[in-house]
């Protein structure tokens, strides 16, 4: 002691210790349907305290992030509503900070799915019923199909016993209506 009185001095204290935190769901092996409302949820504890966390999802098993939401509360649970398009290879990644702007990540330890949970819905406008075509004539067949990710292809079969058996026209046509 140089005979300084230093009973007053203010000495910084650095906070250099990364919060903590695990991915509990998603974790890895679920399917959540897209457009479905699902909870994403951690456990993040920190030294100090936890300010703040922030969530993404990848859906090419974690060569590419996107952002869900920044600036949460450590509560531990996020209502999600499960992203298009349809993957086998989702991930999601909870990141927590700390006041001294340390922070650490988690990713769900295996890939879930976000799979399409809704058929698509098809309609055949023509033949309706009761046209009669001649045989070898050429007509048109119409439909209208919708689908809430999107229609791929559309296969057109047709039946001359009530729909007992079916025969294949075309497979893999473009959703066009004709």
């Amino acid at each position: 002691n140089s005979g300084q009185d230093v009973s007053n001095a203010v000495f910084p204290i650095a906070d250099a210790t990364a919060p903590l935190v695990t991915v509990n769901a998603p974790n890895g092996g679920e399917s959540w349907a897209v457009g479905s409302a699902q909870n994403i949820t951690w456990t993040a504890t920190d030294n100090i305290g936890v300010t703040s966390i922030s969530l993404d999802y990848s859906t090419d098993n974690g060569t590419n992030w996107t952002v869900v939401a920044t600036g949460e509360s450590n509560d531990g649970t996020y209502a999600w509503t499960g992203p298009a398009p349809p993957t086998a290879t989702a991930l999601v990644r909870v990141t927590a900070y700390d006041a001294a702007t340390n922070n650490a990540s988690d990713v769900s330890n295996a890939v879930f799915t976000i799979a399409d949970a809704t058929a698509p819905l098809v309609t055949v406008n023509a033949p309706h019923g009761g046209e009669n075509w001649a045989v070898g004539s050429a007509q048109n067949i119409t439909w209208t199909a919708t689908d809430n990710i999107g229609v791929t292809s559309v296969s057109l079969d047709y039946s001359t016993d009530n729909g007992t058996n079916w025969t294949s026209v075309a497979t893999g046509l473009a959703n066009s209506g004709t």
